[in-house]
């Protein structure tokens, strides 16, 4: 059994004023149930290690901020350059060693919404995660479990709503003209705050490098954490990534991320 814990970056406002980003990404982190205990304890263990807490919470914005170089607060604040240093190296040292495997959607809003006027991108996005986590469940003739936060939004969170289950439960049995149907995929949708589980902070570590990249137009080069630990994760199909672990709708390839991007 595989279990893909998934969690979002960007938003689904339409105002730039109020702070809506130009991209939305959802990304899938799939773990295989062997491979939960260990990921969870090595995890737990780094976290004892810098706060004498196994509990706190390990996001990305958290721990770029605990950086104490920089003015905004973060609840991972250190205030030693040295320690820091260290924290860094070791989070990216377990993200590289974590067995898992990404699929990442993003979608560019401006356009996705010039052709879909009355639909909802997070709904789009995660349609396309389902396909692709069937495609690897069937390679792998296993079966899998979605866990999803239930809160949408960068700052003020707000519930997701009832129609991604909807989706998630229709999608598993009717598939349709556009749609694959996902039978691998077994259950319902799981709901499951960031706070209180590891699965989506590790989510949520491997999505934001993949959404900077695209928000601020960037090489993977020209970004160490979506070179060195989002990019290997991503699953690679017989094309290579992009369609495959990275799907990026509606498509654009002239996008300076994918220019170096093997299609």
């Amino acid at each position: 059994m595989y279990l893909m814990y998934i969690d979002e970056s960007g938003n689904t406002a339409h105002n730039m004023a109020e702070g809506a980003s130009k991209f939305l990404v959802l990304t899938g982190c799939i773990i295989h149930e062997d491979d939960r205990l260990n990921i969870e304890t090595e995890f737990r263990r780094l976290k004892k290690k810098y706060y004498q807490n196994e509990d706190i919470e390990v996001k990305s914005n958290f721990l770029r901020y605990a950086n104490p170089d920089r003015k905004e607060g973060s609840p991972l604040k250190l205030f030693n350059r040295e320690a820091y240093d260290r924290l860094e190296a070791d989070v990216a040292a377990f993200l590289k060693s974590v067995p898992i495997h990404l699929i990442s959607v993003v979608i560019e809003k401006e356009t996705y919404w010039e052709q879909y006027p009355n639909q909802k991108p997070y709904n789009a996005a995660y349609i396309f995660l389902l396909e692709r986590f069937q495609l690897f469940l069937q390679q792998e003739k296993a079966l899998g479990m979605c866990i999803i936060d239930p809160r949408e939004g960068q700052v003020q969170k707000s519930f997701i709503g009832d129609d991604l289950d909807g989706i998630h439960h229709s999608i598993r049995w009717s598939g349709g003209p556009y749609t694959i149907q996902c039978p691998r995929i077994v259950e319902r949708l799981l709901y499951a705050t960031s706070d209180k589980t590891i699965g989506i902070q590790i989510a949520d570590l491997f999505c934001y490098p993949i959404f900077h990249v695209f928000q601020y137009d960037k090489l993977p080069t020209e970004y160490w954490r979506f070179q060195e630990l989002s990019l290997p994760k991503l699953l690679k199909g017989p094309k290579g990534i992009v369609g495959h672990g990275l799907k990026v709708f509606p498509t654009k390839k002239d996008l300076k991320t994918l220019s170096e991007i093997h299609f």
